[in-house]
């Protein structure tokens, strides 16, 4: 069975990815996800990392990895490039660079702009995790465009208004509530669907 590893850049990622990923994968493959801490260290760390999956893969390990990076204030092109040569680098081909034959182990996807934008792509999980909220207007304010200011104060601003997390916005216990029936097929947030068939094309 493909051994599936997610590196990520902080805990609301990793309490996420561990949420969804079941349904996602359907017993099709294990996952491991791995918090680095922050952006700065995992693109810090990249390289060395993919270098070391390149010596279990040549070991014989079925292994694939998946990084997954917020774009914040980022050129997506040119976060996604560093992400590809990174791979290049370290000798393992990736979906966007396939080797000849066209096999690849890595997966690079970028959350446009944080990951957030994932939740406020599915108002009807959503309206699940929160139950005080109204309905909502998937063509209205931020739900318009998920990955056009999709960010963890825009959606904070939304739920203050409505009574929730009033205070501070805790991303972990957010990311907890919303994800786990989170599905691909209402979602709206392009980097979810970008996200989903990448998995989908690891385990193809």
């Amino acid at each position: 069975m493909i051994q599936l590893e997610l590196l990520v850049e902080e805990a609301s990622a990793e309490e996420a990815l561990r949420h969804v990923l079941p349904g996602l994968l359907r017993s099709r493959a294990r996952a491991k996800v791995i918090n680095l801490g922050s952006k700065y260290k995992l693109l810090k760390v990249i390289e060395n990392r993919l270098r070391a999956y390149r010596t279990r893969i040549d070991k014989g390990e079925d292994l694939r990895i998946v990084v997954l990076l917020d774009r914040d204030d980022d050129d997506c092109v040119l976060l996604k490039g560093w992400l590809e040569q990174a791979a290049a680098t370290a000798g393992l081909p990736s979906k966007s660079r396939p080797d000849e034959h066209g096999r690849f182990f890595v997966v690079n996807r970028i959350v446009v702009e944080e990951l957030e934008s994932w939740f406020i792509g599915d108002t009807e999980e959503l309206r699940r995790a929160f139950t005080g909220l109204p309905r909502i207007n998937p063509n209205g304010g931020i739900f318009r465009n998920p990955d056009n200011g999709g960010t963890w104060e825009a959606l904070h601003r939304f739920l203050k208004k409505h009574g929730i997390y009033r205070n501070s916005y805790p991303k972990i216990d957010a990311a907890r509530r919303i994800d786990p029936n989170m599905r691909v097929d209402r979602n709206r947030s392009g980097s979810f669907g970008q996200f989903v068939a990448g998995i989908e094309a690891v385990l193809a």
